[in-house]
Protein backbone atom coordinates (compact mmCIF):
# COMPACT_ATOMS: atom_id res chain seq x y z
CA UNK A 1 0.00 0.00 0.00
CA UNK A 2 3.00 2.47 0.73
CA UNK A 3 4.35 2.18 -2.85
CA UNK A 4 0.72 2.88 -4.16
CA UNK A 5 0.75 6.11 -2.15
CA UNK A 6 4.51 7.33 -2.87
CA UNK A 7 3.26 6.69 -6.92
CA UNK A 8 -0.45 8.35 -6.35
CA UNK A 9 1.53 11.30 -4.40
CA UNK A 10 4.83 11.82 -7.05
CA UNK A 11 2.13 11.71 -10.04
CA UNK A 12 -0.18 14.76 -8.47
CA UNK A 13 2.84 16.81 -7.27
CA UNK A 14 4.55 16.57 -11.36
CA UNK A 15 1.05 17.78 -12.36
CA UNK A 16 1.32 21.20 -14.42
CA UNK A 17 -2.09 22.18 -13.84
CA UNK A 18 -1.83 21.10 -10.49
CA UNK A 19 1.40 23.55 -9.33
CA UNK A 20 -0.27 25.62 -11.12
CA UNK A 21 -3.49 26.18 -9.13
CA UNK A 22 -0.75 25.95 -6.04
CA UNK A 23 1.37 28.67 -7.24
CA UNK A 24 -1.53 30.89 -8.03
CA UNK A 25 -3.48 30.68 -4.30
CA UNK A 26 -0.27 31.10 -2.69
CA UNK A 27 0.80 33.87 -4.52
CA UNK A 28 -2.53 35.19 -4.08
CA UNK A 29 -2.43 35.07 -0.07
CA UNK A 30 1.23 36.13 -0.11
CA UNK A 31 0.47 39.76 -2.32
CA UNK A 32 -2.85 40.82 -0.91
CA UNK A 33 -2.90 43.71 0.47
CA UNK A 34 -2.98 43.66 4.68
CA UNK A 35 -5.46 44.36 7.16
CA UNK A 36 -4.93 47.07 9.10
CA UNK A 37 -5.30 45.77 12.36
CA UNK A 38 -4.17 42.16 13.49
CA UNK A 39 -7.79 40.67 14.33
CA UNK A 40 -8.58 41.46 10.54
CA UNK A 41 -5.54 40.19 8.86
CA UNK A 42 -6.28 36.59 11.13
CA UNK A 43 -9.92 36.72 10.29
CA UNK A 44 -9.01 37.05 6.53
CA UNK A 45 -6.60 34.39 6.22
CA UNK A 46 -9.26 32.01 7.91
CA UNK A 47 -11.51 33.03 5.35
CA UNK A 48 -9.37 32.38 2.53
CA UNK A 49 -7.71 29.20 4.25
CA UNK A 50 -11.41 28.02 4.87
CA UNK A 51 -12.91 28.46 1.67
CA UNK A 52 -10.75 29.69 -1.78
CA UNK A 53 -7.98 27.44 -0.70
CA UNK A 54 -9.64 24.44 0.19
CA UNK A 55 -11.70 25.00 -3.20
CA UNK A 56 -9.02 25.38 -5.14
CA UNK A 57 -6.59 22.78 -4.07
CA UNK A 58 -9.67 20.11 -3.56
CA UNK A 59 -10.58 19.87 -7.02
CA UNK A 60 -7.47 18.98 -9.06
CA UNK A 61 -6.68 16.21 -6.20
CA UNK A 62 -9.88 14.98 -6.39
CA UNK A 63 -9.12 14.83 -10.13
CA UNK A 64 -6.03 13.15 -9.25
CA UNK A 65 -6.20 10.72 -7.05
CA UNK A 66 -10.06 9.23 -7.82
CA UNK A 67 -10.93 10.57 -11.61
CA UNK A 68 -7.96 9.68 -12.99
CA UNK A 69 -7.46 6.59 -11.47
CA UNK A 70 -10.89 5.35 -12.30
CA UNK A 71 -11.27 5.96 -15.42
CA UNK A 72 -7.21 4.90 -16.42
CA UNK A 73 -8.60 1.47 -15.07
CA UNK A 74 -5.30 1.35 -12.40
CA UNK A 75 -7.92 0.99 -9.12
CA UNK A 76 -9.13 -2.30 -10.61
CA UNK A 77 -6.03 -3.09 -11.53
CA UNK A 78 -4.67 -3.05 -8.00
CA UNK A 79 -7.62 -5.08 -6.96
CA UNK A 80 -6.82 -7.81 -9.41
CA UNK A 81 -3.28 -7.82 -8.31
CA UNK A 82 -4.28 -8.57 -4.84
CA UNK A 83 -4.55 -5.09 -3.11
CA UNK A 84 -7.71 -5.51 -0.50
CA UNK A 85 -10.55 -2.81 -2.01
CA UNK A 86 -10.18 -1.67 2.15
CA UNK A 87 -6.54 -0.83 1.74
CA UNK A 88 -7.75 0.69 -1.72
CA UNK A 89 -9.77 3.35 -0.11
CA UNK A 90 -7.58 3.45 2.64
CA UNK A 91 -4.93 4.49 0.43
CA UNK A 92 -6.34 7.36 -1.27
CA UNK A 93 -8.12 8.96 1.93
CA UNK A 94 -4.01 9.00 3.46
CA UNK A 95 -3.57 10.74 -0.44
CA UNK A 96 -5.88 13.39 -0.04
CA UNK A 97 -4.08 13.72 3.92
CA UNK A 98 -0.61 14.36 2.77
CA UNK A 99 -1.43 16.44 0.03
CA UNK A 100 -3.47 18.43 2.05
CA UNK A 101 -1.19 18.53 4.80
CA UNK A 102 1.58 19.56 2.55
CA UNK A 103 -0.49 22.72 0.67
CA UNK A 104 -1.72 23.96 4.09
CA UNK A 105 1.68 23.99 5.91
CA UNK A 106 3.27 25.85 2.74
CA UNK A 107 0.52 28.48 2.98
CA UNK A 108 0.29 28.58 6.66
CA UNK A 109 4.23 29.69 6.50
CA UNK A 110 3.10 32.21 3.68
CA UNK A 111 0.37 33.59 6.17
CA UNK A 112 3.50 34.04 8.94
CA UNK A 113 6.01 35.57 6.57
CA UNK A 114 2.93 38.24 5.65
CA UNK A 115 2.01 38.55 8.84
CA UNK A 116 5.72 39.71 10.26
CA UNK A 117 6.73 41.62 7.01
CA UNK A 118 2.82 43.78 7.27
CA UNK A 119 4.11 45.83 10.52
CA UNK A 120 1.38 44.49 12.07
CA UNK A 121 1.21 43.44 15.91
CA UNK A 122 -0.20 39.71 15.76
CA UNK A 123 0.53 37.88 19.08
CA UNK A 124 2.24 34.42 19.37
CA UNK A 125 -0.92 33.26 20.61
CA UNK A 126 -2.85 34.53 17.32
CA UNK A 127 -0.49 32.43 15.62
CA UNK A 128 -0.63 29.61 17.24
CA UNK A 129 -4.45 29.79 17.37
CA UNK A 130 -4.38 30.00 13.22
CA UNK A 131 -2.14 27.12 12.88
CA UNK A 132 -4.84 25.23 14.76
CA UNK A 133 -7.49 26.67 12.31
CA UNK A 134 -5.96 25.43 9.42
CA UNK A 135 -5.40 21.65 10.90
CA UNK A 136 -9.15 22.01 10.89
CA UNK A 137 -8.98 22.82 7.68
CA UNK A 138 -7.15 20.14 6.81
CA UNK A 139 -9.82 17.87 8.85
CA UNK A 140 -12.33 19.51 6.74
CA UNK A 141 -11.05 18.29 3.42
CA UNK A 142 -10.59 15.00 4.50
CA UNK A 143 -13.92 14.85 5.87
CA UNK A 144 -15.56 15.89 2.31
CA UNK A 145 -13.03 13.53 0.84
CA UNK A 146 -14.22 10.55 2.65
CA UNK A 147 -17.67 11.90 1.83
CA UNK A 148 -17.34 12.15 -2.09
CA UNK A 149 -15.01 8.79 -1.51
CA UNK A 150 -18.45 7.18 -0.44
CA UNK A 151 -20.13 8.18 -3.94
CA UNK A 152 -17.30 7.06 -5.92
CA UNK A 153 -16.50 3.61 -4.84
CA UNK A 154 -20.27 3.07 -4.14
CA UNK A 155 -21.50 4.43 -7.77
CA UNK A 156 -18.63 3.48 -9.62
CA UNK A 157 -18.91 7.03 -10.83
CA UNK A 158 -16.05 10.04 -10.53
CA UNK A 159 -18.29 12.53 -11.93
CA UNK A 160 -21.18 11.50 -8.74
CA UNK A 161 -18.00 11.73 -6.38
CA UNK A 162 -16.85 14.99 -7.97
CA UNK A 163 -20.55 16.65 -7.68
CA UNK A 164 -20.78 15.51 -3.90
CA UNK A 165 -17.24 17.47 -3.39
CA UNK A 166 -18.32 20.68 -5.04
CA UNK A 167 -22.01 20.60 -3.24
CA UNK A 168 -19.75 19.80 0.03
CA UNK A 169 -17.56 22.99 -0.81
CA UNK A 170 -19.77 25.40 -2.28
CA UNK A 171 -23.36 25.05 -0.37
CA UNK A 172 -23.54 22.41 2.18
CA UNK A 173 -22.47 25.59 5.11
CA UNK A 174 -25.06 27.77 3.55
CA UNK A 175 -27.79 25.50 3.05
CA UNK A 176 -27.68 24.13 6.55
CA UNK A 177 -27.58 27.09 8.35
CA UNK A 178 -30.60 28.69 6.38
CA UNK A 179 -32.46 25.37 7.36
CA UNK A 180 -31.49 25.62 10.84
CA UNK A 181 -32.91 29.39 11.07
CA UNK A 182 -35.33 28.36 8.96
CA UNK A 183 -36.85 25.48 11.13
CA UNK A 184 -35.09 26.11 14.54
CA UNK A 185 -33.61 23.22 14.62
CA UNK A 186 -29.71 22.74 15.13
CA UNK A 187 -29.22 20.85 11.96
CA UNK A 188 -26.16 22.94 11.41
CA UNK A 189 -24.67 22.55 15.07
CA UNK A 190 -24.84 18.56 14.36
CA UNK A 191 -23.19 18.52 11.04
CA UNK A 192 -19.46 17.76 10.15
CA UNK A 193 -18.97 21.44 9.88
CA UNK A 194 -20.94 22.55 12.97
CA UNK A 195 -18.91 19.99 15.20
CA UNK A 196 -15.70 21.66 13.81
CA UNK A 197 -17.14 25.22 14.37
CA UNK A 198 -17.70 24.67 17.91
CA UNK A 199 -14.72 22.64 18.57
CA UNK A 200 -12.68 25.04 17.21
CA UNK A 201 -14.40 27.99 19.26
CA UNK A 202 -13.12 25.93 22.62
CA UNK A 203 -9.86 25.47 21.67
CA UNK A 204 -9.38 29.22 21.38
CA UNK A 205 -10.78 30.32 24.25
CA UNK A 206 -8.66 27.29 25.98
CA UNK A 207 -10.95 24.76 26.44
CA UNK A 208 -11.05 21.34 25.00
CA UNK A 209 -12.87 21.34 21.99
CA UNK A 210 -14.19 17.63 22.45
CA UNK A 211 -17.10 18.26 19.33
CA UNK A 212 -14.05 17.04 17.60
CA UNK A 213 -14.16 13.63 18.33
CA UNK A 214 -17.51 12.50 17.14
CA UNK A 215 -16.71 14.78 14.32
CA UNK A 216 -14.10 12.33 13.58
CA UNK A 217 -15.59 9.22 14.42
CA UNK A 218 -19.15 10.29 13.35
CA UNK A 219 -18.46 11.65 10.18
CA UNK A 220 -15.07 10.91 8.60
CA UNK A 221 -15.10 6.85 10.56
CA UNK A 222 -18.45 6.63 9.66
CA UNK A 223 -18.19 7.30 6.09
CA UNK A 224 -14.53 5.36 5.62
CA UNK A 225 -16.81 2.20 7.43
CA UNK A 226 -19.94 2.63 4.95
CA UNK A 227 -17.61 2.87 1.87
CA UNK A 228 -15.97 -0.26 2.88
CA UNK A 229 -18.44 -2.18 3.49
CA UNK A 230 -20.77 -1.38 0.61
CA UNK A 231 -17.60 -1.27 -1.95
CA UNK A 232 -16.53 -5.12 -0.90
CA UNK A 233 -20.46 -5.96 -2.11
CA UNK A 234 -19.80 -4.15 -5.33
CA UNK A 235 -19.24 -5.78 -8.76
CA UNK A 236 -16.81 -4.30 -10.80
CA UNK A 237 -15.14 -5.83 -14.09
CA UNK A 238 -11.55 -7.09 -12.97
Amino acid sequence: MRNVIRADIERIIRKPSFLCIIALTLIFLATRKSADVAEEQIEYIKEYFNTLLLFAVSIPVFLSIYSDDIKSGSVISLIGNGLSRKKVILAKLIDVTAVLTAYYSVAYIVALIKNMTAGIAITPKQNLLLLVYTLFCILRGVGFFAVASLIVFVTWSPSGGMTAMLILLVASRMTLLILQQKFTVPIYDYSFDGLLDKSYAKFAVGDFGWHIIPAIVIYIGGAILLTALLFKKKEIDL
